[in-house]
């Protein structure tokens, strides 16, 4: 059993004391870490005309490696696929360097743009997406609605002038 002393007036004071003093302490550590903080807002930015913008052109990125179609610019959700893979739409096309007459492409997502150049198109074909294209014929433009799971011929396929990609864009 311990025995714990009456409380006098002079023990209560020094508690008190003790606390006040403690309270103070903290008070004033933080208003010197809110005065370090004020000083630091003050410091002038660093100067920042060196760094490149930060400007999304929408260039398909390592459109210059690719030989088979010319990719100019996209949103980034459709994307040059394998064909020996599943792919969700098939470009069939006599243009040079396409040894089996087809583009591939992937789309992550039920909406993308990509604008490209690919000559001698003679039918899309989608599979799990309907998109739109955009050809050109000559000096005449068509667009063309492909839906899900659809197939479409144009230009040499339905017996008219060679046709043009110039644009996809996937709608659902």
């Amino acid at each position: 059993m311990t025995h714990n002393p009456p409380r006098t007036a002079k023990t209560t004071g020094r508690t008190t004391a003790r606390r006040w003093t403690a309270a103070l302490a903290a008070t004033t550590a933080a208003l010197l870490g809110a005065t370090a903080l004020a000083a630091a807002d003050t410091t002038p930015p660093a100067d920042n005309s060196a760094a490149p913008p930060a400007v999304e052109d929408f260039g398909y990125p390592g459109a210059t490696t690719i030989t088979r179609v010319k990719l100019i610019r996209g949103d980034g959700h459709i994307l040059l696929g394998d064909c020996a893979k599943p792919t969700q739409i098939q470009i069939w096309t006599r243009a040079p360097g396409n040894l089996d007459n087809k583009i591939c492409f992937t789309a992550d997502g039920t909406t993308g743009s990509l604008t490209l150049q690919l000559p001698d198109v003679f039918a899309l074909q989608t599979t799990g997406r309907a998109i739109r294209a955009g050809l050109t014929a000559g000096t005449a433009t068509q667009t063309l609605d492909i839906p899900k799971d659809g197939f479409k011929g144009t230009g040499e396929g339905t017996g008219s002038a060679p046709t043009s990609l110039v644009e996809l864009t996937v709608t659902g």
